[in-house]
């Protein structure tokens, strides 16, 4: 297997998340050659598990950031809130425009950035676009899972009819590779890593005539792409099926993803007095709804592999945010 081959294959072109997903392709190629020859760990999800962690660690002073931000808005309150009241009734551009500035004033003074808080969610978003980048087409950044596929190609682009049946196979896909070609293996691969487990079984039973030669392959691409009974490379579970489509390991995924989630929210937002502050409880229990659903959401539709990363992330930084309340219990004491 040569580099050129490495970077040859279908990968994400898109402005920023493109580069970064190759850095991550790097990183997670690393990862799992390390797993798979020193300890003989053939599954994808070992290697998310630990690119997570290394992501959360670089993340910490960061997050520290964070909290030192959100702290300092804490202390900074009241006096906003005076600002507030004293241009109560004054709806006026040049009222307004005072307001503003006395504001940015108290920020100046007790040197505090009011978006301070909200810079790890920037940083984590690109990071996101990035991972699922990597997740969707997992061949295209990570050597040995590419050269099983390339095995495959290479078995079926051997038999008669091959390009006849390649392509009418792709075409009857409901999502079919674009611009695809028989003879490009890049797309051949960016085909088989798109298909489901029943579509695989379809796949089998159209090059049939090698059936002994890609089964094996199919079972060590497997092998690869499961972790506990759920398949990373694809959604973790098919709503499409209904009720018997929850019904499967992969439903642990999103479950796990909202628990870790609602957390995390209750652990991270500033407490506040009960009564004191309506806006802040306001605000608190909105956030205190809306993040796990919107997590739901998106771990629901983005691949399991994906889901992962955002359960060990989201359980790193519960962990974190229990020692960080621990030591600031203390400080305050």
């Amino acid at each position: 297997m040569t580099f050129t081959w490495f970077i040859s294959l279908t990968q994400s072109s898109a402005p920023i998340i493109g580069t970064i997903a190759k850095l991550f392709g790097v990183i997670m190629n690393g990862i799992y050659v390390l797993f798979y020859n020193n300890l003989g760990i053939i599954s994808i999800g070992f290697s998310i598990i630990a690119f997570t962690f290394i992501i959360r660690l670089l993340m910490i002073p960061i997050y520290f950031k964070q909290q030192k931000s959100m702290q300092e808005m804490q202390r900074v309150q009241p006096e906003i809130k005076k600002i507030q009241e004293k241009y109560k009734n004054m709806k006026d551009p040049e009222s307004q425009k005072k307001m503003q500035e006395e504001t940015a004033k108290l920020y100046q003074e007790h040197n505090v950035n009011p978006f301070g808080g909200c810079l790890p969610l920037l940083i984590q978003m690109p990071i996101l676009f990035a991972l699922f980048a990597v997740l969707r087409n997992i061949p295209a950044y990570i050597v040995q899972v590419k050269e099983v596929y390339l095995s495959i190609f290479t078995n079926i682009s051997a038999i008669s009819g091959y390009d006849q049946l390649i392509s009418a196979f792709n075409t009857s896909q409901k999502v079919p590779v674009k611009n695809f070609l028989a003879s490009d293996g890049n797309k051949v691969i960016d085909l088989l890593n798109s298909l489901s487990s029943k579509e695989w079984t379809e796949f089998l039973k159209v090059f049939g005539e090698v059936q002994d030669k890609i089964a094996p392959l199919y079972d060590k691409v497997t092998g690869m792409n499961y972790f506990y009974g759920i398949n990373l490379a694809d959604v973790p579970v098919d709503l499409s099926q209904g009720f018997s489509g929850l019904m499967t390991v992969g439903i642990l995924i999103p479950i796990l993803c909202v628990l870790a989630q609602v957390l995390v929210t209750k652990t991270t937002m500033p407490s506040t007095e009960k009564g004191k502050d309506a806006k802040a409880d306001q605000t608190q229990k909105t956030m205190n709804t809306m993040m796990p659903l919107i997590t739901l959401v998106f771990v629901l539709q983005m691949p399991a592999g994906l889901g992962l990363y955002w359960l060990v992330s989201n359980t790193f930084q519960l962990v974190q945010q229990l020692v960080f309340n621990k030591h600031l219990k203390k400080k305050n004491a």
